[in-house]
């Protein structure tokens, strides 16, 4: 069997649409068979005709307990399909989900309605961080009605998985937002004033784009973590983010190089002038920003030390 396509979201997020276009378009149509696993029943049905056209089956599993490895064995099994297409129940609980154990090559998709993203982010923020963990691409439909808030979508949604890709689909069509258009500051300018939320920003970033930074001079402020080894001339300048609720917390920071760095208080907050660079981390084996500094001084704790990135 082929990719089991496993795509997740609230009731009516756009979810059904969403596996209709996929399952419609050239480049991904297959001779055999395509089973749907419809774990929930939205406002759109999938046409008989249609499943007909690209040789489709739908299977209801109506009831989360029958969500299990036992029973999507046995429904493969009945049908034998060439890949699996999974519209989950966004309500239902993914974080202790058991698939077949064969099943190793699982697509996670998340889909979302951006009109009624930031309700569902304040009110089930636990559910929709589990949605968007593991997804590897993540959808927006409506985009173009609230795309002033997209950034803020996007930021909230690396905070909890850097390494997710977006979709973006409006009236008129799919569009992308380009990387510089998910960041609350402007990354061409020399000189970066970073605040809560662009510091956070900053830092996953530069994760995946770390030559933006080279050379840039950048202030903010953040906590003091003193490192193991190397804590005299550096430690880790980082805050906390609340990603889903206070028991899950992510740490976002940057290693800062400082002479004094051996004077520092393990957790004191302190307001930072510095300048980025690049170089290559031998645990990673990737390159990634540090800062050197060059003015620190010591700053009052901030009214809100965990973030919600905004």
């Amino acid at each position: 069997m082929g990719t089991v396509y496993f795509v997740n979201g609230f009731l009516e997020a756009g979810k059904t649409t969403f596996i209709k276009e996929f399952i419609n378009k050239e480049a991904f149509r297959i001779k055999g068979e395509t089973l749907i696993l419809l774990c929930e029943e939205g406002d759109r049905e999938y046409d008989e005709k249609e499943l007909e056209d690209t040789n489709s089956k739908v299977e209801l599993i109506a009831d989360e307990k029958d969500f299990n490895e036992h029973h999507l064995a046995r429904l493969e099994n009945d049908h034998e399909p060439e890949r699996i297409i999974v519209e989950f129940n966004g309500m239902w609980d993914r974080k202790n989900l058991a698939f077949p154990w064969y099943w190793d090559d699982i697509m996670e998709i998340a889909v979302f309605d951006a009109s009624t993203f930031k309700l569902y982010s304040d009110n089930l923020r636990a559910l929709l961080a589990e949605q968007v963990r593991n997804a590897e691409l993540v959808v927006f439909y409506k985009a173009d009605e609230v795309r002033d808030q997209l950034a803020s979508f996007v930021r909230n949604i690396k905070a909890i998985n850097g390494a997710a890709a977006f979709l973006f689909k409006g009236a008129e069509g799919d569009f992308v937002l380009e990387p510089d258009e998910y960041l609350p500051y402007d990354v061409t300018k020399d000189e970066l004033f970073l605040d809560d939320t662009g510091f956070v920003t900053m830092c996953i970033d530069s994760l995946e784009r770390p030559e933006v930074y080279a050379g840039k001079k950048a202030h903010f402020m953040a906590r003091v973590y003193k490192m193991r080894e190397g804590g005299e001339l550096e430690f880790i300048a980082g805050r906390r983010v609340m990603t889903c609720c206070e028991a899950d917390l992510s740490f976002m920071g940057i290693i800062c190089g400082y002479p004094k760095a051996y004077e520092l208080q393990d957790r004191e907050w302190v307001e930072i002038t510095g300048v980025l660079r690049v170089r290559y981390d031998e645990m990673t084996k990737t390159d990634i920003v540090v800062c050197r500094v060059t003015e620190l001084q010591n700053a009052e704790a901030p009214q809100e030390e965990i973030l919600t990135l905004t």
